[in-house]
């Protein structure tokens, strides 16, 4: 399915927010732990353009990344 440019802001916020996330963590630093938060961001833009598609796998596998990404959250701020 080819999307039309107009239908992907979700995908590029995912994208976006999953790069963040990811250098955050590997940088290894005090802030490192913010990554996670952009980390659910980007499962949250994902499961929206997974929805907007009717692409299950992708509601799917960012729901269980959700879920890993809150328990990152908890084990670094609590």
């Amino acid at each position: 399915m080819i999307l039309k440019s107009n239908n992907n802001f979700y995908g590029w916020l995912g994208t976006i927010t999953g790069i963040i996330g990811g250098t955050m963590i590997a940088m290894n630093s005090e802030l490192s732990k913010f990554g996670y938060i952009f980390f659910i961001m980007s499962a949250i833009s994902w499961i929206i353009q997974g929805l907007r598609n009717k692409d299950n796998s992708l509601v799917l596998l960012n729901s269980f990344f959700i879920c890993i990404n809150i328990l990152g959250v908890y084990h670094w701020f609590f």
